[in-house]
C-alpha cells in the first residue's frame, strides 16, 4: 500500500515542479525580449512537455531516496514543521540552481531578472509538496 502512494506522489511531484518551472518562466522570462531566448513565448507547449519529462527522471532518482531517508529519521518524521522546512530549503536551492541554468548572466543584468522569485516560488511549492507528502505518507502510518 505505501508504493502505491510513492506512486501518487511520483504525480503530484510531476505537476508541481512543471508549476514551478512554468511559472517561473512566466514572471521572470517573459522579461526577457529577444529572440536569442527561447522561452515560453518562443517553444509554448514544448516548454511545459520538458519539464514534465524531466520531473518523470528526477523523481525516482533524487527525490524518493531523499524522501525515503527523510522517512527513515523519526524526529523529522514526526514534525511537520521540520519536515517541510526540509523540503523548503531544498526545492528552494533547486530553485536558485535552475535560475541560473536557464537564464545567461547577461539577461539577468540586462533585463533585471531575480533569483529570489525563484527561491520564494520553488520554496513554497516545497512547503506545498512536504505538507502533501507529510500527510499522505506519515500522516495515515500514525492512524492504522
Amino acid at each position: 500500500m505505501r508504493v502505491a502512494k510513492y506512486f501518487v506522489l511520483w504525480f503530484v511531484f510531476i505537476w508541481m515542479f512543471t508549476g514551478a518551472i512554468v511559472g517561473l518562466e512566466y514572471i521572470e522570462g517573459y522579461k526577457i525580449a529577444t529572440t536569442e531566448y527561447y522561452g515560453l513565448r518562443n517553444m509554448g507547449l514544448v516548454l511545459v512537455i520538458i519539464p514534465i519529462f524531466l520531473s518523470s527522471i528526477l523523481y525516482p532518482v533524487i527525490v524518493l531516496p531523499l524522501s525515503w531517508l527523510i522517512g527513515m529519521i523519526r524526529w523529522v518524521r514526526a514534525s511537520l514543521i521540520l519536515y517541510a522546512l526540509l523540503y523548503a530549503v531544498v526545492w528552494a536551492g533547486a530553485g536558485a540552481f535552475l535560475f541560473y541554468e536557464f537564464y545567461e548572466v547577461r539577461f539577468i543584468q540586462e533585463y533585471e531578472l531575480h533569483v529570489s522569485i525563484a527561491i520564494i516560488l520553488f520554496g513554497v511549492v516545497g512547503l506545498v509538496y512536504a505538507w502533501i507528502e507529510w500527510r499522505l505518507l506519515h500522516r495515515s502510518v500514525t492512524t492504522v
